[in-house]
């Protein structure tokens, strides 16, 4: 049952509100944050921190979880920060609040990435409940996909799903646009791979999801064995360094998902942020509609691998992330999602007189 649902029984109709502080308070803010979390991020470090203090709630970014070498210009940090506020604004609709988001409001500031006042009460639609209740759902799905193509209805939907002011998502069909891409990123793969300081940053951010609250647990690494290497058309980022994954996959499979990669016009820190929210729509849209997703970053981890992949496909658009999609297969349980942090951790709440 949604936040709104649960007020309708207990006979609060959030369109009858009058006070919007009550937008603010803690408790329904904690449910936010709690939402906004399930935000996917490089290495699952959660690079976000939210501050609450009267009648504003602020999104900032944590640069001592940015990762150093894979995100030296924070491009990745605002991209997930991106995601994480999209989802905080679907999660304000469903908790009956519509309310004015602010992107870098603050030149002086460039790691207060949002704001959010100005609230006013709003009856929840069946889409953002759906759209929430997939949220809940998502996970990275690391694993192949079923064979066949996504049909081009849903392919449609997810498109439209992605779009917004300067940002729209492209699905390269072409066999020489999916050549082209499959050659950036692999050769973003190879380069990263031999980087002694990349693999020692990503062998850090492994954890056990037993015992750690953030990190990517080994138990949602594919297991790949030497003698069966993964047949894909784009690599997907390797784990298995020095770990061995616990994720059983089936050998021999010719993975052949769809891409969507989310470009902007400019390639500003406002339009990562954008970059990111249309990210975070494209995949609920995907979950929406019984679809699986996974990031797949290493190509524009750098901005020297992102500029590659434009002169490669030549493209006047900038890409900002790209992910494969497609259908999970039969009797393939969901996996478990990768863990959160706690609210607490991530949430400040000012004192207020």
């Amino acid at each position: 049952m949604s936040g709104v649902e649960s007020r309708r029984a207990a006979g609060v109709d959030p369109a009858t509100r009058t006070n919007p502080g009550e937008a603010f308070d803690p408790r329904l803010v904690s449910r936010v944050v709690a939402m906004a979390c399930r935000a996917p991020s490089l290495h699952n470090t959660q690079p976000w921190t939210w501050r609450l203090h009267g009648d504003r709630l602020e999104l900032r970014a944590d640069r001592d979880r940015q990762l150093r070498v894979a995100d030296p210009d924070g491009h990745s940090l605002r991209i997930s920060c991106g995601a994480a506020l999209a989802l905080a604004e679907l999660a304000f609709a469903g908790e009956g609040w519509l309310l004015h988001i602010e992107r870098l409001p603050d030149p002086d500031q460039p790691d207060l990435l949002a704001s959010f006042t100005d609230p006013h009460p709003h009856e929840s639609t069946a889409a953002e409940r759906e759209m929430l209740a997939a949220a809940a759902r998502r996970y990275s799905e690391r694993r192949p996909f079923k064979p066949g193509a996504v049909r081009d209805d849903v392919v449609e939907a997810l498109r439209a799903a992605a779009d917004g002011e300067g940002v729209y998502a492209h699905f390269p069909v072409r066999e020489d646009e999916k050549l082209n891409l499959a050659v950036a990123v692999s050769w973003a793969d190879r380069v990263e791979r031999r980087d002694a300081a990349y693999i020692a940053e990503m062998t850090r951010w492994l954890r056990d999801a037993d015992v750690h609250t953030e990190g990517v647990p080994s138990s949602a690494i594919p297991h790949v064995s030497a003698g069966h290497p993964r047949h894909t058309d784009v690599p997907l980022r390797d784990f298995e360094v020095g770990l061995s994954g616990r994720e059983q996959i089936q050998a021999d499979v010719d993975e052949r998902p769809l891409i969507a990669v989310v470009l902007t016009e400019s390639d500003t820190p406002r339009e990562q942020l954008a970059a990111g929210g249309s990210m975070m729509r494209l995949m609920l849209q995907a979950e929406r509609t019984g679809l699986a997703s996974c990031p797949l970053s290493q190509a524009v981890d750098l901005l020297a691998f992102r500029a590659r992949v434009q002169t490669l496909m030549g493209w006047t658009s900038y890409p900002q992330m790209m992910l494969r999609i497609g259908y999970p297969r039969p009797g393939q349980p969901a996996r478990g999602r990768s863990p959160r942090r706690p609210v607490a951790d991530q949430l400040d709440v000012a004192q207020t007189r």
